[in-house]
């Protein structure tokens, strides 16, 4: 069993697992209703496609992805593991296959059949490079930029603003002896 049958494997009994739990509780669920779109968001996620990919590149609406992602949060992490191995998998593959074709190349450059372009090479490598930013991000270790904003108030308008003019005040206000200020 290939690592990939064996990720989908999981996930199946996963699947069927919610799928029984909401059943009981009467609720309505994808995965009940639709379980291979379930699978499919879930097969994507652990290989390290982002929430984002899913949503554009899968006609996946956002909510419904959010939605599947929480029911299986306490799936994601062994799913993630799995999904690495895959990963990681295809990333050596394609650094395999990038040394065969460069190997080529050299080979037809020093007998004088072919010049070399810088395109020659450029969708392997970005093959291998997005293989390889997959790979991370299933195995949690991609890092992530974010954002972080603070929430200013209207009372922290206020104060800030109050203390402006207070420090305004207090500068006008100041005598100039021999160029130093002296309150």
């Amino acid at each position: 069993m290939t690592e990939k049958d064996e990720l989908q494997d999981e996930i199946r009994a996963a699947i069927e697992e919610v799928a029984k739990d909401k059943e009981l509780l009467k609720v309505k669920s994808l995965s009940r209703y639709n379980p291979e779109r379930v699978a499919k968001v879930l097969y994507l996620y652990s290989i390290g496609v982002s929430q984002t990919s899913i949503v554009r590149k899968y006609d996946i609406p956002r909510p419904v992805v959010i939605g599947i992602l929480v029911d299986y949060a306490d799936y994601k992490d062994k799913f993630r593991e799995m999904g690495g191995k895959l990963s990681a998998r295809s990333y050596v593959n394609l650094e395999s296959l990038e040394e065969d074709v460069v190997q080529s190349v050299r080979e037809r450059i020093q007998t004088g059949e072919y010049e070399p372009t810088p395109k020659d090479i450029k969708e392997i490598s970005i093959a291998k490079s997005n293989s390889a930013r997959q790979a991370l991000t299933a195995r949690g270790e991609a890092s992530a930029i974010t954002e972080n904003r603070s929430v200013v108030t209207p009372e922290d308008y206020h104060d800030t603003i109050k203390a402006a003019e207070a420090r305004i005040k207090q500068i006008k206000e100041a005598e100039v002896i021999d160029g130093e200020m002296q309150q």
